[in-house]
Order: structure tokens, then sequence, then C-alpha cells
């Protein structure tokens, strides 16, 4: 809670000063704004590692293998990754830019999730 209330402050003070000064220099703005989201994605990640042991214990309490859980959390991270940089392109009036790079994250989770799809349509198959 205290972490979210620290990120909700740096993410309203960057867009309030971003608006000032986007008038007069919006390359400076996007850098702003882009150093924020740089830091609350690096506050978040102390949250990462909290959350990967949880899933890890989960896994092993249910049977799941390290490389089964492992394209989950490429995943979650590809998912992230893609839609912080669509928003930053957003920012930047770069519209095309931003769906060419959550086409692209999309398309690597589908390639990262691929071997999982393969074994649960395998299990399914064993089953009839």
């Amino acid at each position: 809670m205290e972490m979210l209330l620290k990120c909700a402050a740096v993410c309203i003070f960057g867009a309030v000063t971003g608006l000032l000064i986007r008038r007069q220099n919006p390359e400076l703005a996007f850098l702003l704004s882009a150093a924020a989201v740089t830091a609350v994605m690096m506050a978040g990640l102390s949250l990462f590692d909290h959350l990967l042991n949880l899933m890890r214990q989960q896994a092993r309490a249910f049977g799941i293998t390290p490389e089964t859980l492992r394209p989950m959390l490429k995943c979650l991270g590809i998912a992230v990754i893609g839609r912080a940089g669509a928003d930053l392109c957003r920012d930047a009036s770069q519209t095309a830019l931003a769906g060419a790079l959550e086409l692209t994250a999309g398309l690597c989770a589908a390639a990262v999730a691929a071997p999982m799809i393969v074994e649960v349509m395998n299990m399914i198959g064993g089953m009839l």
C-alpha cells in the first residue's frame, strides 16, 4: 500500500510537470514521462521477488514443474514491457510504433506459450 502511494505520487508529479513543460519542450516532457515510468516499474520489480517465490511455492504444491512455470512468468514480463512501451510510444504521439510493439509483444507471448499449449493439447488428446 505504501509503495502504491509513492508510485502514484511519482506518476501524478510526472504528469503535472509534463503538462506544464509540454508546450515549451515536448521532448523534455517525454523524457520526464519515461523517467517516471522507469522509476515506478523499478519500484514494482521489488514485488516481483515476492510474487515469484509465491508462484514457486504453489507450483511445487500442485506438482507444476519449473519448465511449465517459466513460460508463464515470461509471458507476464512480455505483457508488462509491451504495455509500458506502447503507452510511452502513444505518449510521444507515435501510435504506429505503439501498435507494432503491441503486435510484437503478442507474438512473443504466443511463441513463449506455444510449448505449453502443445503440452495441454497432448494431455487432452491422451484423455480421449
